[in-house]
């Protein structure tokens, strides 16, 4: 062995630890790519919706590239079939969608940039090959665009920046209308904040008469909305463990009295809302060191901005910047940890936006130069696996992986004379099959079995299925 083989390992050992966070289970979500779709010339997609009517469809807010949608009916070749313009929208770019029925609600005004309008339209896609805009609202004030849209029966909430919280009537899909207009006091958790300090509207969850507001620089604020023309600010909360830094509460999930927040450069937060008077931190999940002073916003690894979840399996996916993607589980929402991971924060490969659907994952990406460098825009879509069930943990117990690291190969052995090894494969960090070993193969009732393998140096997995269920290895190979 080389000299340099030591320092290598040492290197690898460190980017585990860096790039997965906090140490926890071995990872149980591992991923496939399936495609690549680049937005060549105008577009920056934001946000992805699949159709919610179970028709072969996505919809992408692609900012100034307007609403795109496509036809999915072939998974691995998507056709675009129709793209409502910003001319369409009144010049508005497209920042962000939701769906509700055969309705898509569209957040509109570039809170990219500086001064800008805020509005949101709705599109009808009864039919999605020919969807139609019915109206466009577009607010006469200006102020930094806006960055989400959700809707609860017939009105609709807009993430509006520095506008705060704009709510919609949306009963009427010919004539949407403003309700009212909150901006949440800016005086927390800094006193007369700087422009640069000053906190933005962003996502949200409405349950009920109450509005959870992800308040950007200004942590998470319950709006009272039972009274739509006069919602009221009454209750409050961030983390008091970085108020050295300025924490980006962006985007919000709230679920069986938790509630789970992605947090820009500080990662997740794990809340007990159980008494909303009397918010409570159950874990904060910060693999980026959020506090450290070597942190700053601009260098970060990872920007946590939106988030959605698979509650049947525990697992929140996260796009996270330059890391790209992340699933935490948090199955224990007191010790939430890293399940699983997709992209290198070295690649310059930025992620925005999330869409899960089932087995399905839709990133998208920006192109950037200033905060942060990246060198390609698009969507990517992405198959998932995760390996949780209840029969994995037996088999682990029986199952060794020998030696770690390795060279050459390595040993899988069961130590469970009634568990035989029926299959498996090994995937790299990107989910690609290097190299797959179906129960139909030789290794079928073995206890036992060498594993050549020979790729580059780095981390890879090993998914392996036995007689008694699942479980996945974390592989560290080095070269001689």
């Amino acid at each position: 062995m080389e000299k340099s083989v030591p320092g290598l390992l040492f290197c690898l050992l460190f980017s585990i630890h860096s790039s997965f966070g906090q140490t926890g289970p071995l990872d149980t979500v591992v991923f496939q790519q399936v495609l690549d779709l680049p937005f060549a010339g105008i577009g920056l997609p934001q946000k992805v919706v699949e159709d919610q009517l179970g028709r072969p469809f996505f919809y992408v807010a692609s900012k100034e590239g307007g609403l795109r949608i496509y036809n999915i009916s072939s998974q691995n070749a998507p056709e675009l079939i129709q793209e409502i313009t910003v001319s369409e929208l009144q010049g508005q770019e497209v920042m962000n969608l939701c769906q509700s029925g055969s309705f898509l609600y569209l957040a509109l005004g570039n809170f990219f940039g500086g001064s800008n309008p805020l509005g949101m339209a709705v599109v009808d896609i009864s039919d999605p090959e020919n969807a139609v805009v019915r109206d466009v609202w577009v607010s006469e004030m200006t102020g930094r665009g806006c960055a989400f849209v959700t809707v609860s029966d017939n009105y609709a909430y807009l993430g509006a920046m520095s506008r705060g919280l704009v709510i919609l009537n949306i009963e009427n899909k010919d004539d949407i209308f403003q309700v009212s207009e909150l901006v949440p006091d800016i005086h927390f958790p800094v006193e007369n904040p700087s422009s640069v300090q000053l906190p933005n509207a962003r996502g949200m969850s409405v349950r009920g008469d109450t509005v959870w507001l992800c308040y950007d620089a200004g942590g998470l604020r319950l709006i009272d909305v039972s009274d739509k023309q006069h919602p009221i600010e009454t209750g409050r909360y961030i983390n008091q463990a970085a108020l050295g830094k300025q924490q980006a509460y962006n985007n919000i999930i709230l679920e069986n009295g938790k509630a789970y927040i992605a947090i820009d450069y500080c990662g997740l937060e794990v809340l007990d809302i159980s008494n909303p008077a009397q918010i409570q931190q159950k874990a904060w999940w910060n693999p980026w060191d959020c506090q450290s002073p070597n942190n700053a916003w601009i260098n970060s690894p990872g920007h946590s901005n939106q988030i959605e979840m698979d509650p049947a399996r525990h697992l929140l996916f996260l796009s996270t910047g330059r890391s790209e993607l992340n699933v935490v589980d948090v199955s224990d929402p007191e010790h939430p940890f890293q399940a699983g991971s997709f992209g290198n924060p070295d690649d310059l490969y930025f992620t925005w936006g999330l869409g899960l659907y089932g087995d399905r994952v839709y990133l998208t990406y920006i192109a950037s130069v200033f905060p942060f460098f990246s060198i390609w825009s698009g969507v990517r879509i992405l198959e998932w696996d995760a390996l949780t069930s209840t029969k994995q943990v037996n088999a682990f117990s029986s199952i060794r992986v020998f030696p770690q690291p390795f060279q050459d190969g390595f040993r899988i052995e069961c130590t469970d004379n009634n568990v035989k090894i029926l299959g498996f494969q090994i995937v790299d960090l990107q989910g690609n099959v290097l190299l797959d070993n179906k129960p139909a193969d030789t290794l079928v009732s073995q206890h036992s079995r060498y594993i050549p393998f020979q790729a580059p140096a780095g981390i890879y997995f090993l998914k392996c299925s036995t007689s008694s269920g699942y479980f996945t290895q974390k592989l560290i190979h080095l070269t001689r």
